[in-house]
């Protein structure tokens, strides 16, 4: 079944598993959650190779929400799972230790989501939680919500699948809100390090956002002093 398992992830579920991962220990105490988790399939993976001791599902929608938790049974974890047809994580009572997936949703359902857990979860369980973000899109807002809200990002790469190019971001929370420069609002301050660092990947991913700030740029004022700053950051370095 393990073999078998290796080929349920698509490169960028891949990518996002490895960096919800990525410095953990103990993630056998660990639950996995899976919001918006569509097939199933990364939890499935994630019990099978990294023994989370227990993964929590979440659809908003109903047929997806089935699919998992018919594939929780085919898998044989029935009993190690539990799936909730529900929006985002309403009615999921969060854990110390938590590590928590956002794969495939906008970055504005992302805030929502994060918002109404930052007002109703314990703050001790808030701070023991790791988050793993893929925003399909508006991760510049979603960045300024991290921050504004007291969320540390922590790590950020990208990834290729199918030739397209996606973000990856993992935060905790630290109740402690901080500013983002324009450029790292919209290319993220990870990102920016891996880029000065010269990785392939990053170098591929930035040159897309590039292209696209460069057209976007025509109406949108706040990209315009985003490219001037990050152009004169350039000219410094």
């Amino acid at each position: 079944m393990t073999e078998y398992a290796t080929e349920l992830l698509n490169a960028r579920l891949k990518a996002v598993h490895d960096m919800a991962v990525s410095g953990l220990s103990g993630l056998q105490d660990r639950r996995l959650i899976d919001v918006g988790s569509d097939h199933g399939h990364l939890s499935i993976y994630s019990l099978i190779n990294d023994g989370f001791s227990y993964a929590i599902l979440t659809d908003i929608h109903d047929g997806p929400a089935r699919r998992s938790e018919e594939a929780m049974r085919m898998y044989g974890f029935a009993d190690k799972s539990s799936v909730y047809c529900t929006d985002g994580l309403d009615g999921v009572e969060l854990q110390e230790g938590d590590v928590i997936v956002m794969a495939g949703l906008g970055g504005n359902n992302m805030i929502d989501i994060l918002r109404r857990v930052v007002t109703v979860a314990d703050p001790a369980v808030l701070r023991s939680i790791v988050w793993c973000l893929q925003p399909q899109k508006s991760s510049d807002k979603l960045r300024e919500f991290l921050a504004e809200t007291g969320f540390a990002i922590i790590d950020e790469n990208a990834c290729e699948d199918r030739g397209i190019y996606y973000l990856i971001v993992k935060a905790v929370f630290t109740g402690e809100p901080y500013k983002l420069s324009l450029t790292e609002k919209f290319y993220g301050p990870v990102i920016l390090k891996r880029e000065a660092a010269s990785e392939p990947i990053v170098l591929k991913y930035v040159e897309r956002l590039d292209g696209r700030f460069e057209l976007s740029q025509r109406g949108d004022e706040e990209i315009r002093k985003m490219l001037t700053e990050r152009r004169d950051d350039h000219e410094q370095n």
